[in-house]
């Protein structure tokens, strides 16, 4: 049903974490990756500790709203509307059922699924069709699937999708007074306080990162971390579009040696970057990383599924328990960081 797209954006934050700690106590974890490294070779720190953050700038008030955006997008805070028309730009909840000649077809059936129109994700015609329609109708849409449709079935027949639009969620987001409460906050202060320290930390993070200077990557290291992110997206692909990796490329007319470049430029190196510093501050202030808090960082995320289908165990297969000791460091590290700062109200 949908078409396939070129790049899937949001694999490569949950990619394994480069573990370089190179000293160590009996009570820390042992570095998960194969060897330890001498982050001195690879990252040249600067300034990390009294660091001013002034939170009434303009500069701090952009970290401010970007971490307001993205609690609005994780948990799709926005504006849903029941009356009106479908607009570009839209996420309309849809339900739908797709038939060929009179007959259901494997995969263009669902319930209560979230379209961003105009986003390509469905055939030509699919989100086109649906401009206009008033919320709460139902439409039938008469399309064909293009001939080079992965599914030879369906591949340049004609089809008709019957559509349900059960409410459309807009692109304005909702005020957090409308919703703190939604997040497990108690009162809206309690959140403001909570986004304006997460705010400070990434500011103290991004300032951190422009003072410091990385060398070079470690090699082995960079191609963990590349094979790691290669298995994960090779799942997905597989688990959303019933397709290998080497098929996925083939119909997006690349090379894997191609993908492989954009991946390590656009994505594992960026990553990697923020991982040498953290770690790099980690080794330095002897802040102590022990197997106990990977541990209770891994069953807080599980908690947060609120899901008896997400275990600790289906997670740390899926994403390794590198990623869980990574997020431990990047809190850690970033805790330190606020605890050193110089903030001024």
């Amino acid at each position: 049903m949908k078409r396939i797209i070129s790049v899937f954006i949001c694999v490569f934050v949950v990619l394994i974490s480069l573990a370089g700690c190179g000293s160590k106590t009996e009570t820390q974890t042992q570095s998960r990756v194969l060897y330890n490294l001498d982050l001195s070779k690879y990252v040249k720190l600067g300034d990390y500790k009294e660091l001013p953050v002034d939170t009434s700038s303009d500069t701090f008030k952009e970290f401010y709203n970007d971490v307001i955006t993205s609690d609005v997008s994780n948990n799709n805070l926005y504006v849903k509307k029941t009356e009106g028309t479908i607009a570009e730009g839209d996420t309309a909840n849809i339900d739908y059922v797709g038939k060929k000649d009179g007959v259901a077809f494997e995969g263009g059936t669902a319930s209560g699924y979230d379209l961003e129109i105009g986003s390509g994700s469905f055939i030509d015609g699919f989100e086109e069709g649906l401009i206009g329609v008033n919320i709460g109708d139902t439409v039938d849409l008469n399309l064909t699937f293009p001939e080079g449709y992965q599914s030879a079935e369906l591949a340049g027949q004609a089809v008709v999708f019957t559509v349900k639009v059960n409410y459309v969620t807009t692109t304005e987001e909702m005020k957090p007074a409308d919703y703190f409460n939604e997040l497990g906050y108690d009162t809206l202060e309690d959140y403001e306080s909570n986004v304006t320290e997460r705010a400070v930390k990434n500011y103290l993070l991004d300032a951190v990162k422009a003072n410091s200077e990385i060398k070079k990557y470690p090699t082995e290291d960079t191609e963990v971390i590349y094979k790691a992110y290669k298995n994960m997206l090779s799942q997905n692909i597989q688990s959303s579009y019933n397709m290998s990796l080497e098929d996925y490329l083939k119909y997006n007319n690349q090379t894997e040696a191609d993908f492989k470049n954009t991946a390590l430029e656009k994505q594992i190196k960026p990553l990697m970057e923020e991982q040498l510093i953290l770690y790099a501050i980690l080794d330095k202030e002897g802040i102590q990383l022990e197997d106990k808090d990977v541990k209770a960082k891994l069953d807080e995320i599980v908690k947060s599924y609120n899901s008896s289908s997400v275990t600790a165990e289906k997670l740390n297969s899926f994403y390794g328990d590198y990623y869980f000791e990574y997020l431990t460091v990047n809190e850690k590290v970033t805790d330190f960081l606020y605890d050193n700062a110089s903030i001024k109200s």
